[in-house]
């Protein structure tokens, strides 16, 4: 799968509400990550693409679930009076 890939199959199964290939190419800088050079799973180049493998890919999310700040339930605040 690709990031992008990856991403989309996060949200379907429920382990995040919302992912794109950029957050998870900002999740892949986690030092537990476990692909690339050096790592239990390297990357695999298709079409100009780095492709990994699934069940590494969804290991790492259900052992280190997504923690952020969600969506907005209120309106912003304008910070002048």
């Amino acid at each position: 799968m690709t990031f992008a890939t990856g991403a989309q199959l996060l949200v379907r199964l429920g382990i995040a509400r919302n992912m794109t290939r950029e957050g998870v190419r900002r999740i892949s800088r986690h030092p537990e990550w476990p692909f690339g050079p050096d790592r239990p799973h390297p990357y695999w180049d298709l079409a100009n693409a780095d492709v990994m493998e699934t069940e590494p890919f969804l290991k790492f999310f259900r052992e280190h679930p997504i923690v952020g700040r969600g969506p907005d339930r209120e309106p912003r605040r304008s910070s002048k009076p």
